[in-house]
């Protein structure tokens, strides 16, 4: 129950830190409210919960088999494996949202995906780094 507790908190923190990410991005690019990327939410949570979430376990779990146990490199490995979300929603064109170009990877909506990716990469291989330090002791 303990494990199951930890890693839950460890996804609640990383899907706010995400979110904080996002907004930060939000404002930082000086997006006016109200605009149609305030729509990505209920893709960006469901995508993550189905998705990303699992690719995470995945991949942090692949880690612990091959005994790497850096936290470096399992950020970045899920720092890179933000990228596929990101790159997946121009092929959602029936939603009113950009094909996918050049121009697409220095967009808003790319810099916004991707700063909520890359955030919640980030919070989820530091919990699971420490949640390994916790459960073991």
């Amino acid at each position: 129950m303990k494990r199951f507790s930890i890693y839950a908190m460890i996804v609640v923190a990383s899907y706010i830190t995400g979110v904080i990410a996002f907004k930060a991005a939000y404002y930082l690019l000086s997006i006016p409210e109200g605009s149609e990327y305030d729509l990505l939410y209920t893709g960006i949570n469901l995508f993550f919960i189905f998705t990303v979430l699992p690719a995470y376990f995945v991949i942090i779990s692949l880690f612990r088999l091959f005994k790497i146990r850096s936290i470096i490199l399992s950020a970045l490995a899920l720092i890179m494996f933000g990228i596929i979300p990101s790159t997946f929603v121009p092929f959602l064109g029936g939603f009113g949202f950009i094909y996918l170009n050049s121009q697409y990877f220095q967009s808003e909506l790319f810099i916004l995906l991707y700063s909520f990716f890359t955030a919640t990469a980030i919070a989820f291989s530091i919990g699971m780094f420490l949640s390994k330090k916790s459960l073991t002791e």
